[in-house]
């Protein structure tokens, strides 16, 4: 399957870009206002664990989605080949 959609058309894209950006702004502001670098560095730790626990997520719902999608069309071909599948004769 051939997906020709622009990464600005998927939403999954536009929402981990955004939430970049929002980490990416009070990192920022954080470091702007003088804040302690146990802060900021738990800052850090929070916005990398996050964005890496959303990305693996998508990446196993992904992976889920495409395993399923394939094995609905690849059994019935192989048991259709091997003859366990007796399909109906069109009259």
């Amino acid at each position: 399957m051939k997906d020709d959609k622009s990464p600005l058309q998927s939403k999954k894209f536009i929402f981990a870009m955004t939430c970049n950006i929002a980490w990416l702004g009070i990192l920022l502001y954080a470091i702007r206002s003088g804040t302690d670098v146990v802060v900021l560095t738990s800052i850090i730790y929070t916005a990398g664990a996050t964005q890496t626990l959303y990305l693996g997520g998508q990446s196993a719902v992904d992976a889920w989605v495409r395993g399923k999608s394939n094995t609905k069309n690849s059994i019935p071909q192989q048991q259709q080949s091997q003859g366990k599948i007796n399909l109906p004769h069109p009259n």
